[in-house]
């Protein structure tokens, strides 16, 4: 994506390809928000049930989707995204390949390699398709919009499927808190927080009243959320996104960073490994079990240990049937849990420390260093602010939820798109 102005063309004119532009980038973050079956009803009691096959129509509709963007970048950009393909992001993928091949799901695990592979095209090809800065704020705009309105009117209109209830089959403790669209309120509460990093990024970059509409609803339909940790994660990474650009050393900035993320495991996973952690965090906090997190750190800890290289496989551990069915009220409930509720211990269980480490190469560290490039070789600034406060708070979030690599997840697709866009930045003001 490049930040040159377009000339006027004469309003009569038709912009074929602009309209492909547009279509080919909404349709990719709207399907992510709200997936095939958005407003779920989380009443139905099938949802206890152990699934490892996915949606066939939401499968289908990624498939088609994903061949849509294929042609374009072959048409349009093929040069600049095999730019994205790094060897952090090859070793990755071949770590996850292995511990698919490992698994006792190969089958469930190499489908959501293809999801997670897929996912990673999207976001690289969603950075090709604007053709400048003030056109990618327009089409995050209109995407933003959607998404708070669907949300409101599910709010309004149909409570019972936006509002978690008490006759939830799972977590009726949460009847009251808001959750749109969304499948739990802490999605929708994370959600909420990107979309006010977008606002704060349309404010600064286009329209000053679009940025508004859409920080206000967003900052309000948070705080409805209950969303603790997206809550509370909010002010920090604005904190550190202002920060962190401002630092002449990259090693400071660096360290900075991974300390902040050091310390959010510390208090969390930490929590349950260190009597003297367990012990502050109770000191601290009212609920020092992280609304019953623990147990399942426990749980994906026990299980890490006994195949600690390559884990169970991609996405191919939580809510199969060895762990569903093993469950009874005499153990833990880390056997019904849907993931670890913590992005570094959720791939170190699926894909081992292997795993994890390749991972980290990827979406830590490389891009860091392709973030500092960038900022130094003067690259877009909201841009950049844009992509720091994205990749900051899915790194703070990743400490409570599992975020790292999960197809379908919106909070992912933004990531991946904030490290492939530092990856562009970086390139671009280096090669110009």
């Amino acid at each position: 994506m490049t930040t040159q102005t377009l000339p006027v063309r004469p309003l009569a004119t038709f912009d074929g390809e602009r309209l492909v532009r547009n279509s080919l980038f909404l349709a990719t973050l709207l399907l992510c928000w709200f997936t095939v079956s958005p407003f779920p009803d989380l009443g139905d009691p099938q949802l206890l049930e152990p699934r490892l096959t996915g949606d066939l129509f939401g499968q289908a509709a990624t498939v088609l989707l994903t061949g849509a963007l294929a042609a374009f970048a072959l048409l349009k950009r093929a040069a600049l995204l095999k730019r994205a393909v790094t060897l952090p992001l090859i070793l990755t993928f071949a770590a996850f390949v292995i511990s698919a091949l490992l698994s006792a799901y190969p089958a469930v695990a190499e489908r959501r390699i293809v999801l997670a592979a897929f996912t990673i095209f999207q976001a690289s090809v969603l950075l090709l398709l604007p053709y400048g800065r003030e056109h990618f704020a327009r089409l995050l705009t209109v995407a933003a919009l959607t998404v708070l309105a669907a949300c409101y009117l599910g709010v309004a209109l149909a409570p019972n499927l936006s509002i978690h209830q008490i006759s939830d089959v799972s977590e009726p403790n949460l009847a009251g808190d808001w959750r749109g669209l969304f499948t739990h309120k802490n999605g929708a509460g994370a959600a909420m927080v990107l979309l006010i990093f977008i606002g704060i990024f349309v404010w600064r970059s286009w329209n000053r009243l679009a940025g508004f509409l859409i920080i206000v609803p967003a900052g309000i339909f948070l705080h409805f959320t209950h969303a603790k940790s997206a809550t509370n994660l909010f002010p920090v990474v604005l904190l550190l996104s202002y920060v962190v650009p401002r630092l002449r050393s990259a090693w400071t900035a660096g360290v900075l960073i991974l300390v902040v993320v050091v310390l959010i495991n510390l208090l969390t996973i930490g929590s349950v490994m260190f009597d003297p952690v367990r012990n502050l965090v109770g000191s601290l906090m009212a609920d020092p079990t992280f609304t019953g997190r623990d147990e399942i750190w426990r749980f994906a800890l026990d299980n890490l240990a006994s195949r600690p290289l390559f884990g169970f496989g991609f996405e191919a551990f939580w809510g199969t049937p060895d762990l569903v069915g093993a469950w009874n009220y005499l153990v833990s409930w880390g056997y019904r849990a849907s993931d670890a509720h913590n992005g570094y211990l959720n791939l170190a269980v699926t894909t081992g420390l292997v795993g994890l480490t390749c991972a980290l190469s990827w979406v830590l560290v490389q891009a860091f260093f392709d973030c500092r490039r960038a900022l130094v070789a003067g690259a877009d600034r909201a841009l950049i602010l844009l992509f720091l406060q994205i990749w900051i708070f899915g790194l703070c979030v990743s400490g409570f939820e599992s975020v790292f690599f999960r197809g379908g997840s919106e909070v992912w697709l933004l990531t991946a798109v904030s490290v492939i866009g530092f990856r562009f930045q970086s390139i671009a003001r280096n090669s110009a």
